[in-house]
């Protein structure tokens, strides 16, 4: 059974006899760590906790934190609950913070089909299935993905489409990428990015310090991954072979 070095900093839904299931999030963000901020307000706002599964309250500084952070408690489990009646199939391939290589699939929403790629063991996000079976069933509902006259396929090799066209899935960002750009309350000056639906790309602007809204990113990049279809990622599967992490085996 793969393992998976998983740092020592994160608490996970996971044991050394591999009996606890992982810990499943819609998106990836999620597994971010509460981050109240530098400044010094206080504003009730939301998180998702991985130790307890839920959305939970925190108070919020008012400035900067990460994107684990939610006015209410139904925009936390909208976007960190993992549900049937929510489509995964329009988000990347996302491995997570742990070093497993574990075999999984994804629906790449670009090209239509199901793909292999290797899941660290924890968190990541709901386009993950263990099976291209699944990962099809899911993605591509109504197709018929095995000729049943031909042999079946070992596990682990991709299946192609039939030639009918894929059923299209209309990629439709986050509620909180559809928000107007907004400057917030304060008289600082900080370089942000926002997305801009009119042109579909993320854009510099000047944030004040505090206020705002959701639509408001640190880094570019995790704007274009919150909100934008197309972006395709650079990474880097890291394994260490000699350091004090506990190793784990994958679920």
């Amino acid at each position: 059974m793969p393992l998976c070095l998983i740092p020592f900093s994160l608490r996970l839904f996971c044991q050394t006899d591999g009996v606890r299931s992982e810990l499943r999030i819609f998106h990836h963000s999620c597994a971010l760590k509460k981050d109240e901020g530098p400044c010094k307000a206080i504003r009730d706002r939301f998180y998702f906790d991985t130790d307890t599964g839920r959305c939970e309250p925190f108070e919020y500084g008012g400035c900067q934190g990460n994107a684990n952070n939610f006015e209410t408690r139904q925009e936390c489990e909208e976007m960190c609950l993992v549900k049937e009646d929510k489509s995964p199939c329009h988000l990347e391939d996302e491995p997570g913070p742990c070093r497993g290589l574990v075999p999984r699939y994804f629906f790449d929403f670009k090209s239509q089909e199901c793909k292999r790629f290797f899941y660290g063991g924890c968190f990541g996000n709901a386009n993950n299935f263990k099976t291209i079976k699944d990962c099809n069933e899911r993605c591509l509902p109504g197709s018929n993905h095995m000729d049943k006259n031909s042999p079946l396929k070992p596990e682990g090799e991709e299946l192609k489409p039939r030639t009918e066209p894929p059923t299209k899935h209309e990629f439709n960002p986050p509620e909180i990428c559809m928000s107007p750009v907004d400057r917030g309350n304060c008289d600082g000056s900080e370089r942000r990015y926002v997305y801009n639906p009119r042109t579909g790309r993320c854009q510099a602007f000047r944030y004040s310090g505090c206020g705002g809204n959701k639509n408001n990113f640190v880094h570019k990049r995790h704007c274009m991954k919150m909100c934008m279809k197309d972006h395709v990622r650079r990474k880097q599967i890291r394994i260490k072979t000699r350091n004090s992490n506990i190793l784990f085996r994958s679920v």
